[in-house]
């Protein structure tokens, strides 16, 4: 296994090899959402026209979007009055209204894929994150295929992508209060399947979209704990409906919800909300050093990792891990300057060579953007919401 000379590629001109057998390209945390300010993707250019320069190449491309591609989590509901909600009890029907906003707001990236996919030699594989638990549902899987018109090469792994010892997982499994519970997908409630979220997902759908929606640029924002101590109010209001949403959940829901099954409380959960109430921590956790106690025996010699949007390549002995970062809009934060510095858009490219040599580089899609200042975009968040549009050349659709 080897790595390739660049770790930061400015264009696409390939680079082919007499024996290459193909390519695993990953990308990870797209978040498509529905286009509404809850929607944090934005990269509709940029990402179409890399998918479509994957296209053009003349090599088996196996593209892996590695969880969290769709983000119905904060994927609002469009009811028969045309009025978006947010439901908590999510069956296939919800789900599948939810898909046909995102591909409304996102026409442009489905084509590319559709178009990848018409060549024969293409594979193109969506993984299972904290923000996609809907694609559990096989009548979702099959309406993704029918919007991408393809049945064969569109392909639903679950929580992982296994071969030519190459290892791709999105990671939320690792964070204790984003992690599924794999043996209980699904829910029975009110005589309809419904999906079982992790105890925080059920509380950000039924309790954080307004205010979201209300200061929609501020979760953009790394890092977050920086980005809550200098706005104060915004920090106040996380901290009251995170406090407000955990005693109801201890003292109100299992009262006036007994029946509902998805207001029960994880165990080991006051000692961790406690922990990150207390440390202002309301990001996702790191979780290397789990992953790689948990997977410590695999022989696999690659490995991909998403849900924490870092890019990194982590070298142990003979075995590496690599992490693209995301796609969707977000700025790091200066403490000094209290500027906001765009954060690029990386992809893994992995090489399979014949005779299953392995090579990878972790490489950037170069885009133009523009540095913000914090604090003219705490006080006119919904102007530079546009502007940032702009800037990608995305339209939303619904602000």
């Amino acid at each position: 296994m080897k790595e390739s000379n660049s770790k930061k590629g400015s264009n696409f001109k390939e680079s082919i090899q007499n024996n290459l057998q193909k390519e695993i390209i990953v990308v990870g945390d797209v978040e498509l959402g529905a286009g509404n300010l809850t929607d944090d993707f934005i990269a509709d250019k940029a990402f179409s026209e890399f998918i479509n320069s994957l296209t053009k190449r003349k090599h088996p491309i196996t593209l892996v979007c590695n969880g969290d591609t769709f983000d119905f989590l904060k994927c609002p509901f469009k009811d028969s009055q045309d009025q978006l909600t947010y439901p908590r009890h999510i069956t296939s029907e919800i789900s599948i209204n939810k898909l046909h906003l995102i591909a409304k707001a996102h026409e442009r990236v489905f084509t590319a894929w559709k178009k990848f996919v018409k060549k024969k030699k293409n594979e193109l594989y969506f993984i299972i994150g904290n923000h996609d638990h809907d694609i559990f549902f096989k009548e979702v899987q099959e309406e993704i295929k029918r919007l991408l018109e393809n049945k064969k090469q569109v392909h639903f792994p679950g929580l992982r992508y296994n071969q030519h010892e190459v290892y791709i997982e999105h990671g939320h499994q690792y964070d204790f209060l984003n992690r599924i519970n794999f043996r209980n997908i699904f829910l029975d409630y009110n005589q309809k399947k419904i999906l079982n979220f992790p105890w925080a997902s059920f509380g950000l759908m039924s309790s954080f979209m307004d205010l979201k929606e209300e200061h929609p640029f501020m979760e953009r924002i790394v890092p977050r704990q920086l980005m809550l101590s200098l706005h104060g109010m915004v920090l106040r209001k996380v901290n009251l409906l995170s406090l407000g949403y955990f005693l109801k959940s201890l003292l109100y829901h299992p009262f006036r919800y007994y029946s509902d099954p998805t207001y029960n409380l994880p165990t080991k959960l006051f000692g961790e909300f406690y922990n990150r109430l207390k440390s202002r921590h309301w990001d996702v956790d790191e979780m290397i050093d789990i992953f790689r106690k948990k997977k410590k025996h695999r022989k696999d010699r690659i490995f991909v990792l998403g849900h924490v949007h870092e890019v990194s390549i982590i070298r142990k002995r003979k075995k590496v891990i690599l992490r693209p970062g995301t796609w969707r809009d977000e700025y790091l934060l200066n403490s000094k300057n209290r500027t906001l510095t765009p954060i690029e858009k990386y992809y893994v490219q992995i090489k399979v060579e014949q005779d299953e040599e392995l090579s990878y580089d972790v490489l950037s899609y170069p885009t133009k953007r523009s540095v913000f200042l914090f604090d003219d975009v705490r006080k006119h968040e919904y102007a530079y919401m546009h502007l940032a549009a702009q800037e990608e050349g995305y339209r939303p659709v619904y602000y």
